[in-house]
Parts: structure tokens; sequence; C-alpha cells
């Protein structure tokens, strides 16, 4: 009768499998999943996981198939070693193979580092997939990780008034509204996204005027804007909280051989110019401030 017991290399092959088919599905799903700052901002779930969900398991099933496979290579070292010396001793049939796999890797590694054609197309598509998440721009948190603020200081950067806030919340029925919590805590507490709350409280927002005591420098524009969101708003938006008229800074950009669309946010006509938004809200600000291209 035989002896039951484990089978390690079976067990070893099979986990080096199922480690390889988590990642590859999770690969894929990390592929298509919208930039970190709209999946965190919009609590965005494929099958009832977020992003981070997806991340740890991608990470964890990766290791699992590395462990795996490092177990399947001891279990199997002495056969591999075996197979290597008959081929040296034969004398290698593989050349064309080799080279072949080589020149692969060398151009899977040098388009991913230089974003060359044809395969950095494939860069562009998961860029453009990542980025058709955004239906509009309330999709687009107001600037970088403001989920992760505080309430407080959260209101006090998108110019809102903290008690009007609060006294919103709660009176749509919010829990645990406590200006030292994070956005994305109290989201979490009452089973929401941040965007949600943002949505309730914009309206709230106080657009105070914003002028430099001499006029803007590239220096002051820096220093007043960096930071504050200026991405998701519009040219118009920009100028009625500085004070200007949209007219002179639209002709001003035109000038400076800048493409401008009123309808679009900075950060859409800062990509559409290959320049950052802070350095387009420089060339609208600043007279004689010229962008680097």
């Amino acid at each position: 009768m035989a002896k039951s017991g484990w089978h390690r290399r079976g067990l070893t092959s099979l986990l080096t499998l199922a480690g390889f088919l988590v990642m590859s599905i999770t690969g894929l799903v990390l592929y298509i999943v919208p930039q970190g700052r709209v999946a965190y901002w919009t609590v965005w779930k494929l099958a009832g996981l977020t992003k981070t969900q997806w991340d740890n398991i991608h990470i964890l099933s990766s290791l699992l198939f590395i462990v795996a496979g490092a177990f399947h290579l001891y279990f199997n070292w002495k056969p591999l070693l075996n197979y290597l010396r008959d081929k040296v001793q034969g004398g290698v049939r593989l050349k064309k193979e080799l080279g072949l796999t080589a020149a692969g890797l060398v151009l899977v590694t040098v388009s991913a580092i230089w974003s060359l054609p044809p395969l950095s197309y494939l860069l562009d598509l998961n860029a453009a997939v990542k980025e058709a998440w955004v239906k509009d721009k309330d999709y687009e948190p107001p600037f970088g990780h403001a989920e992760l603020l505080s309430f407080k200081v959260f209101c006090k950067k998108t110019d809102i008034p903290l008690d009007k806030a609060k006294a919103e919340l709660e009176a749509r029925g919010l829990k645990g509204i406590d200006e030292a919590r994070t956005l994305e805590e109290i989201a979490r507490e009452n089973r929401i996204s941040p965007l949600e709350i943002y949505r309730m409280i914009k309206k709230l927002e106080v657009l105070e005027p914003v002028q430099a005591p001499a006029g803007f420098t590239a220096e002051s524009v820096e220093e007043i804007f960096a930071g504050t969101g200026i991405g998701n708003k519009t040219l118009a938006e920009i100028c009625a909280k500085v004070g200007l008229d949209p007219g002179p800074v639209k002709a001003r950009l035109e000038a400076k051989g800048l493409k401008v669309e009123e309808d679009k946010s900075i950060k859409s006509l800062a990509g559409l110019n290959n320049l950052a938004p802070l350095d387009l809200l420089k060339a609208a600000l600043v007279e004689d401030y010229r962008p680097a291209r």
C-alpha cells in the first residue's frame, strides 16, 4: 500500500502555477485601473475590490510565484544541471532562439525606459484607458491626495468655511464630522467616497481674490498656487480668483505661442502645450515669463 504524504515537487508546481495565474489576472486589472488620485478619490472598485486591494493581491501573488519558483528550481537543480551539461557537451543548438530571446528582452527594456514604438503604444493605451475613467472634472480631486488631509485643512485649501461645511454634512445625516479626521476616514465611516463629500460642500466655496503686492512673478505664483489644485480649475476661474480679465490673459498666452481653449482645465491646457500646470499658470500671470518646452 502506497504511503500517503506530501508530494513536494507537485505542491511546488501547483503553487508556482497558482502564483502565475493570480499575478497575471491582477496585472491585467492594474493595467486598466484609473490613476491612483482618481481611484482613491472616488473609491473605485472592481469585483468589490479597491485599487489598494488589487495592488496587495498582485504583490503577494508575485512573491508566491517567486518563492515557489525558487523551490521548484531547488527540487529540480540536478536535472537542470544535467540538461545544461548535455547541451554544452553536445553543442548549443538553440543559438537563434537564444538570440531572439535576448533581443526581445532588450527591446522590452529599452521600450519601457525610452517609450519607443511599437511597444510604447501599449503604454499609451494604458494611459488612455486609465484616463477614460474620468467622466468629468469632478472625478479629479482638487489637489493630489486630498482625501488624506484633515477635514479642517481640506476646507482651508478649498476656500470652504469649516463651520458651514460641518453643518451641511451633519444636515445630510453624515456621522463623525470631526475637523481633525481625514476626508477619507469620514467618507469610509459613512460608506461614501471623498468625492461625494466634496460635492456636498463645494457649493459653499468662497472665492477669495488673490493678488501679489506688486504684480505676479514666477516665484510668487509658485508660492501662492503650488499644491492648491489649480489643475482642475479653468482659466476663467483662475482669472476670477486673481481679479483679472480673462481676455488679456488669454491673449498673453497666445502671444507666447500657447494654445488656449477656455472650457478646458488648466491641467488639460498644460497637457495640450506639453507643460506642467504651474508653468502654464506662470505664463498666464507673468508678462515676461516664457516656459521652456
